[in-house]
């Protein structure tokens, strides 16, 4: 797995093929919530489907269809709620941290990797 968040882009592949280019919506770094980079980390979680956060400790609580977190609780999902991605989106309607994806595009990436696929962000 690949991001970039310069480019609000993720690239999935199988046996060095791109399966998945896609759009993305990152972390709002405005808001102090950007998206880790600068490492490789490995999927350390791939569960469908899942809840996100919960109102109480994160004043947010989401459901997506296919979850994979990389970081702690960052991780590349689904986004229903969105109707766009790429571009500068995050910069003021990002995330609390995730990679935001397509629906199509989250589902055959959750049909590609699992738990120990490295994914590099930058």
């Amino acid at each position: 797995m690949e991001v970039s968040i310069a480019d609000q882009t993720m690239w999935c592949y199988k046996d060095y093929k791109v399966v998945v280019e896609t759009p993305v919506v990152t972390g709002n770094p405005n808001k102090g919530n950007a998206t880790p980079s600068g490492s490789v980390w490995a999927f350390d979680c791939h569960k469908s489907p899942a809840t996100l956060g919960t109102f109480v400790t994160q004043g947010y609580s989401s459901y997506v269809n296919y979850w994979m977190s990389f970081t702690g609780n960052v991780g590349i999902h689904d986004a229903s709620w969105r109707s766009s991605y790429g571009g500068d989106i995050y910069l003021t309607n990002g995330s609390h941290g995730c990679v935001n994806t397509p629906y199509e595009a989250a589902k055959k990436i959750y049909e590609t990797v699992n738990v120990g696929v490295a994914v590099f962000v930058y």
